[in-house]
């Protein structure tokens, strides 16, 4: 009953969603009731849904090219799920795990990322210019052709991570863990 009077509410006011897709909006409440295994929120708009750990599992959800600009997932578990060409712009992505996503091509920039789990993470083609990645885990991430300019990646732990043709202009590297296990192969990053 609660649920329902809150999906009629996000569904009658406009103004409390405003820039959100109504109909995207009404699937993650529904999603959120009927507890479905894998979530699909391709192409959702979801700028301004609040995402509260714990009330909605997104591991092995389809995030893919929906737009989560600005959006608090802090604390949020997402491993295994499927953000390749997602907004996540100006996102707080704080104490996420992403351990084993797919973040191929997604628009990361100015995110926060402090102390995230993106170990085995698909990073290829991510733009993470200007992101806050202190203290995050990115063992064994395949970062091929990332663009990590002016990017902090103090203290974060690089284990055997995969770095071909990244982008490090202004980037901040401090205290990096791992630095010296990391794959650089030559690669093209055209196209």
């Amino acid at each position: 009953m609660r649920n329902s009077a809150l999906v009629l509410l996000l569904l009658s006011a406009p103004a409390l969603a405003l820039g959100a897709n109504q109909e995207d909006l009404a699937k993650l409440m529904q999603a959120n009731q009927t507890k479905t295994a894998h979530l699909d929120l391709s192409n959702a708009d979801l700028r301004n849904y609040s995402f509260i750990p714990g009330k909605i599992d997104l591991q092995k959800a389809n995030l893919s090219h929906a737009n989560l600009s600005g959006v608090d997932l802090s604390k949020m578990n997402l491993g295994g799920a499927d953000l390749s060409f997602a907004d996540l712009s100006n996102a707080k992505l704080n104490q996420v795990n992403l351990a084993d996503a797919n973040l191929d091509h997604a628009n990361l920039t100015s995110a926060q990322l402090l102390q995230t789990d993106l170990s085995r993470t698909n990073l290829n083609f991510a733009n993470l210019t200007q992101a806050n990645l202190q203290q995050a885990i990115l063992t064994k991430a395949n970062l091929n052709c990332a663009n990590l300019n002016q990017a902090d990646l103090t203290r974060s732990n690089f284990t055997e991570a995969t770095i071909s043709g990244t982008t490090f202009i202004n980037t901040i590297t401090t205290d990096i863990v791992g630095y010296e296990s990391v794959v650089d192969t030559k690669v093209s990053c055209a196209g």
